[in-house]
């Protein structure tokens, strides 16, 4: 049942029978460091544990290989199945194995373990024991926390059937412990680390545990690891010591003290005989330890970001590092690096910092989703072939760690900006501690074709006292060497910035400069958004919408709604039919405003957190903070999409795009806001999400290439090319008000607003042609003319009654606002003076206006 309101404003139920056929896919995103990956038994390939999935990739490369048949459920754990190299076996949260062929990627067998209730799976290991009488074993070890959480429950089964044979539990005060497994080979021991107790269990003796104390009450233990040949395990804890215990069994057990790391110690690993000990942490460096003399180590410094696991291959061909960032580095023993695997990067967040505060924005030229990356990088991430395409270092500065007592603020990429063709990239860092000055940098950079990067144009310090709210470029429909860029500051002014030509002594050059200043009543600015054809900004002052011409920054009017004085959030112009509609949200509403006739098209009270436009079409989608999804057209509050409970209650949307298909789509299944465009969001989760019919789902979308001139699929290469190509026919929406002639067309010039005027080259040739015409001539076409837009009205409102659509029903019905002009403050300064001077640039002597 849905609300619609009719024209009195009452609302009438009607019957909407709204099938939901679109299904949340993730296109990117997803932990691959939650879990410690593992390596191939010759160690060339590494299985990475992607949520249900386990994909291959290339240690020599970093390459993708294949992704393995997807279990049931997420995945826990991974090892190679110790009876058969060419197998490994992983385990899900609720306790089945999962066998896989690595040739195949087939789950051979899957085996579900006999618990006495459905636990939820933390950890799974192979532990191999001998009993009195000679017998060996290769058993599954699962730790899990009981219900109550106030016991682990260690319990041991058969690899065959599944059937326990061993259990035990241990009292806990907090649920973080640590499990591993001491000696790779013969007897193993189990030690388990958690609060300040040490444990060492022994399996061929049912499970007997010895105890031991790690030390004192500030130092928390972080990670644990066991040697693989002798009786040993080392501990790391929260002052960054590592401790190697030997004599286990022992009353009092031998103790050797590694002390490098300031930071906790966040994962240690032994090599393959022992003889040395990697550890890693907080301060983004690989320590290499050689285990009989802690005076002699190694270093690999400056690694992407803090450690999070450590995996050793067969034979030390390789150690693989995970990193918070979500990716994992393979380097070799002499600590060369030799691949990395990242397909979607993370933000490494601090208290101070947000993720993703750059947004989401797309790559014109790329078709590639452009967002923050590591701290001060920003990542391309193509999102039809799922694969990160390259990062880029903004700062140009090394990543400072963290101290014990001190957090330290790095600068951070702040806000991103692409022009229409990809050209052009402007980005925003800045650092604030609130100790020392606040650092702002804009800078412009240009992609360089020959090379294929971006190179760095032009650095400008400090554009705006406190910092930046807002970065767009103008588009260039015309002239592209005319391009303007505004920014918006915390200095409650914006700028419009240009490019300018200097001439040194060798070459001619380029860079950006300062073009023009403006403020609006001492109000802070917020937001700030070009028209489609860039011959109007539209710039948020407070509750205000203020309108300028940015090229000659003259202010033009001032729109406010009496009833909402939240500042406003976002402003976006709408597109093409729509082009002269300007969309405005706060944190509790959103309001459409009609810059020809200066009136409130609509208003509705929705909480919105994020609004995304399609750049293709009249679409747009909103995102509020129930985590519910709206997409609609500027022209009506009239959603034609929603969706409740887009992602899980405990996370929340940090972001969203529309971004172009390849070619636009055909298929039914695909709704029409969606065969142009498809949208994306990103979550708290850090998860490129996306909605798709359910037929789609399963098809890959690994294209080869953007024009589709390579075949994606070995059975393609028999099939001949398309050679016929439908293309659409391009139409250019601008704020054209030249249909009618009236008494001539200086008499239309005046009578018009100046703001909703294209650029002034562009009428000069309408009006010397229109002073060539007679006036016979121009009296009957005006009166053609008038006479056919008399009848298209009457075309567009009959259908525009006869449409049916399904309502906007945001948040409990709310109240929608059409056309109040008690609601509606409009400011409006006449400027066909000034526009005048425009279309004559003879006339130089004249005064200008300043407002």
């Amino acid at each position: 049942m849905h609300m619609k309101l009719n024209a009195s404003g009452a609302s009438a139920p009607i019957e909407v029978i709204d099938v939901d056929d679109l299904v949340l896919t993730r296109k990117g995103g997803g932990s691959i460091i939650d879990h410690r990956p593992i390596f191939s038994h010759d160690g060339e390939i590494l299985y990475i544990i992607w949520k249900h999935y386990v994909r291959a990739y290339s240690t020599q490369t970093g390459d993708f290989v294949k992704e393995l048949e997807p279990a049931s459920h997420r995945i826990t754990g991974l090892i190679v199945h110790p009876g058969n190299f060419n197998n490994i076996i992983a385990c899900t949260e609720n306790g089945e194995l999962n066998f896989w062929s690595c040739q195949s990627g087939i789950i051979t067998k899957k085996l579900k373990l006999n618990f006495q209730e459905e636990p939820k799976v933390k950890t799974f290991h192979i532990v191999n024991y001998k009993t009195h009488t000679g017998h060996e074993f290769s058993q599954v070890l699962i730790t899990y926390i009981s219900k109550c959480n106030k016991l682990i429950y260690v319990v041991l089964f058969d690899l065959d059937n599944g059937v326990c044979t061993k259990s035990t539990c241990l009292s806990i005060n907090s649920q973080e412990y640590y499990v591993d497994i001491i000696g790779n080979h013969g007897e193993n021991l189990i030690a388990i680390l958690h609060d300040l107790d040490l444990h060492i269990l022994d399996p061929s003796r049912n499970l007997v545990d010895k105890l031991h104390k790690t030390g004192k009450t500030g130092r928390i233990p972080t990670c644990i690891a066991g040697h693989p040949e002798e009786e040993c395990v080392a501990t790391g804890d929260s002052t960054g010591r590592v401790v190697v215990w030997k004599g286990l069994f022992q009353t009092r057990p031998y103790t050797a003290v590694y002390h490098w790391h300031t930071l906790p110690v966040t994962e240690i690993a032994f090599s393959k005989s022992g003889g040395h000990m990697y550890t890693g942490g907080g301060e983004c460096v690989l320590v290499k330890w050689v285990l009989a003399n802690p005076l002699n180590k190694s270093f690999l410094p400056r690694l992407p970001a803090p450690i999070k696991h450590l995996t050793i291959a067969p034979d030390n061909l390789y150690v693989a590092v995970s990193t918070l960032d979500n990716g994992i580095v393979v380097v070799n023993p002499q600590r060369k690096l030799t691949s990395v695997i990242q397909n979607f990067t993370w933000g490494v967040a601090l208290s101070s910092q947000d993720l993703f505060p750059a947004g989401l924005i797309v790559d014109p030229r790329t078709g590639s989703l452009v967002l923050n990356s590591r701290t001060g990088h920003v990542q391309f991430y193509n999102t039809h072939t799922k694969s990160l395409l390259y990062n880029i270092n903004i700062t140009a500065q090394n990543f400072l760690t963290q101290e014990r007592s001190i957090i330290i603020v790095n600068t951070e990429v702040t806000k991103i900006a692409l022009n229409d063709d990809g050209t052009w990239m402007a980005t925003v860092e800045e650092r604030n501690d609130n100790l020392s000055c606040i650092e702002v940098r804009l800078k412009f950079w240009m992609f360089d074709v020959k090379e294929q990067l971006f190179s760095l144009n032009t650095s400008i310090e400090l554009p705006h006292e406190g910092g930046v709210n807002a970065l767009r470029f103008q588009p260039t429909t015309f002239d592209e060497d005319e391009i303007l860029a505004i920014t918006t500051g915390r200095d409650k002014k914006f700028k419009l910035w240009h490019l300018v030509e200097s001439t040194s002594m060798y070459k001619k050059t380029r860079h950006w400069q300062c073009h023009s200043i403006g403020d609006y009543r001492n109000l802070p600015v917020t937001d700030a958004g070009f028209s489609i054809d860039g011959s109007l900004v539209g710039i948020g002052f407070d509750s205000s919408v203020t309108m300028w011409t940015p090229d000659t920054c003259t202010f033009k009017c001032s729109l406010t709604h009496s009833r909402y004085n939240e500042p406003i959030t976002r402003i976006e112009f709408g597109n093409q039919e729509a082009c002269h509609l300007v969309v405005t949200t706060s944190t509790t509403h959103i309001a459409v405003w009609n810059t020809l006739s200066l009136t409130l098209m609509w208003s509705v009270p929705l909480r919105v957190t994020t609004l995304a436009a399609d750049s293709k079409s009249i679409y747009m989608a909103v995102f509020t903070a129930d985590n519910s999804l709206y997409v609609f057209t500027p022209q009506k509050p009239l959603h034609v999409y929603t969706r409740k409970n887009v992602v899980e209650k405990s996370s929340f949307i940090l972001g969203a795009t529309f971004i172009p298909h390849l070619r636009e789509k055909q298929n039914p299944a695909y709704r029409k806001w969606q065969q142009k465009s498809q949208l994306y969001f990103l979550d708290s989760n850090q998860e490129l999400l996306t909605l798709e019919p359910e037929s789609e789902v399963t098809i890959s979308l690994e294209i080869l290439s953007s024009n589709a001139s390579v075949p994606a699929t070995a059975f393609a290469n028999m099939v001949a090319a398309k050679t016929t190509v439908d293309k659409e026919k391009t139409t250019s929406y601008l704020h054209d008000q030249l249909g009618t002639l009236k008494g001539g067309m200086v008499e239309e010039l005046l009578s018009v607003s100046a703001h909703t005027l294209p650029p002034m080259k562009l009428l000069c040739t309408s009006f010397i042609t229109s002073l060539l015409m007679s006036s016979k001539t121009q009296s009957a076409e005006s009166k053609h003319d008038r006479d056919d837009k008399a009848n298209s009205e009457d075309e567009s409102t009959d259908e525009s009654e006869n449409e049916s659509s399904r309502p906007a029903k945001p948040e409990s019905s709310p109240e929608i606002v059409n056309n109040d002009t008690d609601e509606t403050k409009v400011e409006v300064i006449d400027h066909n003076w000034t526009f005048l001077r425009a279309i004559l640039p003879d006339e130089q002597d004249i005064e200008t206006i300043e407002h």
